[in-house]
């Protein structure tokens, strides 16, 4: 059995990974992590040393911060930043701790829903709850398109948690401990009770990911949030305390009236029946008011409300394309929008906000993509909701029908309406599948884009990356 040998160094500023070695016992050169201690995306790295036998010091918050440009790992050939490279650096040191899984798919799967956390959860989750921290002031408007996205990936996470102990495989990986650490300070901050409680699948697997040793002694006792969250708890809370004046108002009140009910008392006698048909009336009044349904926002009404949301978002998302159409030399684009929800009806309104004439004497510029082939989706509870467009003078070298078909059948997809410029698709929940909307909309733009790129109307990339990269600057930290 290999022996564990650490090399000893003094306490440094950063917090120092000791590398365990075999039996030849090789001193390797020990890396340094400068991070903020407390700081979730530093917790990632930390419990996945952990799991790969790395002995951790943390450092001071002060020393941390006066290292300049953090998070980053120093080692002996050079310098990593960003949390997640850090953190998938660490992971990758000692390969049968399996945090990136037991083959090149497993790998893959594990970045697929790092990219998912970062991008779907983090980012609306961060504003939901910096407020809270105290890291910059509520935008309640934010706030309220926060709470919906953080809504969204976790149902996400908990239909995929149905049938899965762990995020990939049979195992703790990378993915677990990146998820479970970005939702921390939401479960012990803003998402109370009441909101966990249809995400029964994601609070076992969290509760599980907190039992384990690795996750305790980086993150010790979590507490989860009680009934309230965050700023309305504790304003309830000052609400509450000047009930306490009601009562001595109530007494002297009725020391007040005492007198003239003495007085009434001969006149109230004299019409008992009058009185008594009032009570019966004030009684049937009652349950009568309490027995009335509250007031049902008009389903009509709704809908135009959002539809208004829907064709503002599409007719800046329209210049938004023009844009970066004619500064990349692009003929189609593909991309996500929001409101919709799903609804493809409403996604095609989208579609055509895009397209609209731009109005020169408008205040704000809307519209203008009309000339820009797209495909765009949108993600809801129950489905993912395409629309692909393509401009009259475009169709000779792309068929509509056939763009969306063959990003349609990646996933199993139905394809609703088909005409020459604007066809309209969707793919629906299957949790015995694992189809998801939020989960399948990267891949399904993917495929759009490489179907593009086999009719030769997709630019190519010379670079040798595969990927983009992001640093800690990128999102809310």
């Amino acid at each position: 059995q290999a022996q564990k040998d650490f090399a000893q160094l003094p306490p440094s500023g950063g917090a120092v990974l000791y590398q365990c070695q075999g039996t030849a016992k090789r001193r390797a050169m020990p890396m340094k992590l400068y991070a903020h201690p407390d700081n979730y995306k530093t917790h990632k790295a930390l419990i996945a040393a952990q799991y790969a036998g790395l002995e951790v010091a943390t450092p001071s918050a002060e020393v941390a911060a006066q290292s300049g440009k953090i998070p980053v790992l120093e080692t002996e050939q050079g310098c990593i930043f960003s949390s997640t490279a850090i953190a998938r650096y660490i992971s990758r040191i000692n390969r049968p701790a399996g945090l990136y899984g037991e083959n090149i798919l497993d790998g893959g799967m594990i970045d697929s829903w790092i990219e998912f956390c970062t991008h779907e959860l983090e980012v609306p989750l961060c504003t939901w709850v910096f407020p809270v921290m105290g890291v910059f002031e509520d935008v309640p408007e934010a706030t309220a398109v926060a709470k919906e996205d953080v809504k969204r990936a976790m149902t996400v996470l908990n239909n995929h948690l149905l049938h899965n102990t762990f995020m990939v495989g049979h195992q703790i990986t990378l993915a677990d401990i990146t998820v479970c650490c970005a939702l921390v300070d939401g479960f012990k901050l803003v998402l109370d009770e009441q909101f966990r409680k249809p995400f029964g699948n994601l609070m076992r697997w969290f509760t599980l990911c907190l039992a384990q040793p690795e996750f305790k002694s980086v993150l010790g006792e979590v507490t989860l949030c009680g009934s309230g969250g965050g700023k309305k708890g504790q304003a309830a809370k000052k609400e509450a305390a000047p009930k306490k004046e009601a009562a001595p108002k109530k007494e002297a009140a009725a020391k007040k009236e005492a007198a003239p009910k003495k007085e009434a008392a001969a006149k109230k006698e004299a019409a008992p029946k009058k009185e008594g048909k009032g009570k019966q009336d004030k009684a049937k009044a009652k349950p009568a008011q309490e027995e009335a349904p509250p007031a049902e926002e008009d389903p009509e009404k709704a809908r135009k409300d959002k539809l208004k949301k829907v064709i503002k978002e599409g007719g800046k998302r329209g210049v938004e394309i023009e844009g970066a159409a004619d500064m990349g030399g692009l003929q189609f684009f593909c991309t996500a929008v929001e409101f919709p929800d799903g609804d493809e009806e409403m996604l095609a309104e989208s579609m055509k906000a895009m397209n609209a004439k731009v109005d020169e004497g408008a205040e704000e510029r809307k519209g203008g993509s009309g000339h820009i082939g797209k495909m765009i989706f949108s993600a809801g509870a129950e489905q993912l909701a395409v629309v692909a467009y393509v401009p009259e003078e475009k169709q000779t070298t792309l068929s509509c029908e056939e763009w969306l078909k063959a990003v349609l059948d990646s996933q199993g997809g139905e394809l609703v309406k088909a005409a020459k410029d604007i066809c309209i698709g969707k793919v629906k929940t299957n949790a015995d599948k694992g189809v998801f909307p939020l989960k399948i909309r990267e891949p399904m733009i993917l495929e759009a884009n490489n179907f593009l790129r086999k009719k030769g109307l997709f630019p190519e990339d010379d670079s040798d990356d595969d990927e983009m990269v992001f640093g800690d600057d990128d999102f809310p930290s």
